[in-house]
């Protein structure tokens, strides 16, 4: 068996359990933890906000690193980071002690578990199968958070939420440290082997020919940020991140505006989790089959068509519909641009090129929700808000068929013809 798929199961395993920390999950803990600790709601959640924009700030950190020494230690470190921040949540007393655990600890694991540096991982070590290795540890966060929120508040419900967090400390603590520490390897060629299990021992080259056998074009991030397809593909993905985020955290409320028993709201969001987590396998798995970058542009105007559908949504059933065409269609987008990265800027530098991408999506997954209440708040209609981002995925789906892949530049096309 190829030992690339112990490294992907490892970074899976890695991605479900910070989930734990995500902002799903700390979603069900808001409640408990404000009235048994006195806390206000906006206190408590301005700590969750500022741990998820500090794991994208940084993400261009830690993305060189996991180029450099690849994802044993920095899984490691970040696993050990998650066991801290379960143990710390278990014991907690005043505020400014969740402000100091969750947001330093929420900012390490999202970029070393859930972030660059499984995506590097996977990158280095498969190619013709990159596409599924990149989608299956996408839909292990959303999944893991809904798996682990139905744990979680089985706990809370007998227990309470203290021995929730203790509890998967615990698993993390058994399971993902030493598994790490043990079987993660950086790259494929520190085995013998090439990527999807060749076997042989070719280094590891720069800038060959996208077409050249085994090997693939390894951009720089300082040659990758003079091409004009990053810059499309970085607002491409913060407009896709901007409109998904503000349609999938206003769906709830809309639904209940209209006329939607809150029951049924509820299930029509966990509905868009589950399919949004299937969404990155699928579009992962189709990327090895089809161009990338004609995908990526498919799936975000059928994302568009849904969000337009919803102005349309009046009754449960057509809440699920579009709770199952939105996931689908939407959830996939960070997964399809780690793809397309990849195929276009080459394993060598990916940690550092996705990491430097990271913060822009970012600062559109925390400003989505807030244009959406913004927009809302001047025209007082959720229609005018579903109109408007709607518009935006269209925008967002131009610009990624204009981001081609980019033509090496005359002085490494110099340099490869020079090469042995």
């Amino acid at each position: 068996m190829f030992y690339g798929w112990y490294i992907l199961a490892i970074a899976m395993l890695g991605a479900f359990l910070s989930a734990g920390a995500s902002q799903l999950f700390m979603s069900i803990m808001l409640k408990p933890i404000t009235e048994e600790l006195g806390w206000s709601r906006t206190a408590t959640t301005g700590a969750i906000t500022a741990g998820s924009i500090l794991g994208g700030l940084v993400s261009p950190l830690i993305g060189p690193l996991a180029d450099r020494y690849g994802p044993r230690p920095l899984a490691t470190l970040g696993a050990l980071v998650l066991v801290s921040l379960y143990f710390a949540l278990a014991t907690l007393a005043e505020l400014w002690q969740f402000y100091a655990a969750y947001v330093l600890g929420r900012a390490l694991t999202a970029a070393t578990l859930a972030g660059v540096v499984p995506m590097t991982a996977a990158t280095n070590w498969f190619r013709r199968k990159r596409g599924r290795a990149l989608g299956l540890i996408a839909m292990c966060t959303p999944l893991g958070g809904a798996v682990l929120a139905l744990v979680g508040q089985a706990i809370l419900d007998s227990y309470g939420w203290r021995l929730a967090f203790l509890v998967f400390g615990v698993v993390t603590l058994v399971l993902l440290v030493p598994l790490a520490a043990l079987v993660l390897r950086r790259r494929p060629e520190d085995l013998g082997l090439q990527p999807d299990g060749a076997r042989g021992t070719a280094p590891l080259t720069l800038h060959a020919s996208p077409d050249a056998g085994d090997e693939e074009v390894g951009w720089t991030l300082a040659e990758a940020l003079r091409t004009r397809t990053l810059w499309l593909l970085i607002l491409a993905g913060c407009l896709l991140v901007t409109a998904n985020t503000a349609v999938g955290f206003h769906q709830v409320a809309y639904y209940t505006d209209v006329g939607i028993a809150t029951t049924a709201a509820v299930l029509a969001l966990s509905v868009y989790a589950f399919a949004g987590a299937l969404a990155n396998g699928l579009w992962g798995w189709l990327t090895e089959r089809f161009p990338e970058r004609p995908i990526a542009v498919v799936a975000t105007l059928l994302s568009a068509l849904a969000i337009f559908y919803l102005l349309s949504v009046q009754t449960a059933a057509g809440a699920l519909g579009f709770a199952v065409l939105f996931g689908l269609t939407s959830r996939g987008e960070s997964t399809l641009l780690n793809i397309i990265l990849a195929q276009y800027y080459g394993r060598q530098f990916f940690g550092a090129i996705s990491g430097f991408v990271s913060p822009f999506l970012m600062v559109g997954l925390g400003m989505g929700p807030l244009l959406g209440a913004i927009v809302f708040d001047l025209a007082h209609s959720y229609w005018a808000v579903f109109l408007a981002f709607g518009c935006v995925s269209v925008l967002a789906a131009g610009l990624l068929w204009l981001a081609r892949r980019p033509a090496l530049p005359a002085h490494l096309r110099a340099r490869q013809a020079a090469a042995p």
